[in-house]
């Protein structure tokens, strides 16, 4: 389950079977509009990725930064107790999936890649109601998964690999969000007298660089924490409290799945990864917000679309 190919060969077979329009990306768009505008909504299935992880996951409820979810398996076959076996002809696939209702939990928004399908409420309501421990009656045209025959069970394995998965994806990199406490700058830690020249060669970046993370205006990087701390005898957790967390609206607007093909873009363009990418423009946003806005709370989905006007934001560099 943890092969990049994996999911679409999902998509690859259930398009050759039975609906290849359908499951194209001008299918997708056909059914679902265009990505940068998609609203996340209940019993719509998702391919859900980050790095080497992917997996089908089916929406049973939805929060600010996650959602509640199922994991779908296509191939290889697979099922449990608490699962449900859909025929093809009740999904866009085109083949029987099993829905592993004992596997629900939360899945982040940031790792929503795609909606490929949307099912109907009956194969939700089963699937909400048995990951809450109930016993639903089993929908047309499908049935209800089966023991495994021993711990040797193909089925056994892809569940464990499927609970892996779902770690993964939960453990992706998210972005800092504020809470209650109070967040000290860099500089302020340090007195307000740093010794650029040394912090400059320890991040590798210019003195106006350091100026802004001395102030907070710009967030240090995976690594640089632990750069800033050996430079100046910090701890590393006192150097990491001094990173300012980003307004909750903020988070939860930046983190839509909306936005993930600009970040994979951006992170191509600029040559750092979807998380170093989504978080520098998560706080380039609050910067440009700050400047024209003031005290105001900012429409954050709109300052996202200014600081990325130019990001190829419709896939064609600006």
């Amino acid at each position: 389950m943890s092969e990049p190919v994996l999911p679409q060969r999902f998509l690859d077979l259930a398009a050759a079977v039975r609906a290849p329009k359908e499951l194209s990306a001008e299918g997708l768009r056909a059914r679902f509009g265009d990505p940068a505008e998609v609203r996340l909504a209940i019993g719509q299935v998702w391919r859900a990725r980050w790095e080497k992880i992917s997996l089908l996951v089916l929406v049973l409820a939805i929060a600010d930064r996650e959602v509640n979810a199922v994991p779908v398996t296509i191939d290889p076959p697979g099922e449990d107790a608490a699962s449900l076996v859909v025929d093809g002809d009740r999904t866009a696939f085109g083949v029987e999936s099993t829905v592993w209702a004992g596997l629900a939990g939360p899945v982040p928004l940031r790792v929503l890649d795609r909606v490929v399908d949307l099912w109907e409420p009956d194969l939700v309501a089963w699937a909400a109601e048995m990951a809450n421990g109930g016993t639903p009656s089993v929908p047309a045209g499908a049935r209800q998964g089966t023991v495994p025959a021993s711990v040797f069970d193909p089925s056994e394995e892809v569940r464990a690999e499927l609970e892996d998965d779902l770690d993964a994806l939960r453990e992706a990199p998210g972005l800092p969000e504020a809470g209650t406490e109070k967040v000290v700058s860099l500089g302020a830690l340090l007195n307000g007298l740093p010794d650029l020249p040394v912090l400059g060669a320890a991040l590798g970046v210019p003195q106006p660089e350091v100026m802004r993370i001395l102030r907070g205006s710009v967030p240090l990087k995976p690594g640089q924490v632990e750069a800033v701390a050996s430079a100046t005898g910090l701890s590393v957790d006192a150097v990491a409290k001094t990173v300012r967390p980003l307004p909750a609206a903020l988070v939860a607007a930046a983190e839509h799945p909306r936005w993930r093909e600009t970040w994979i873009r951006r992170a191509k363009r600029l040559g750092v990864s979807e998380g170093e990418a989504r978080l520098s423009g998560g706080y380039g946003t609050l910067a440009l917000a700050a400047r024209e806005t003031g005290g105001a709370e900012p429409d954050w989905e709109a300052r996202l679309r200014q600081f990325l006007r130019g990001e190829d934001l419709d896939g064609s560099d600006a």
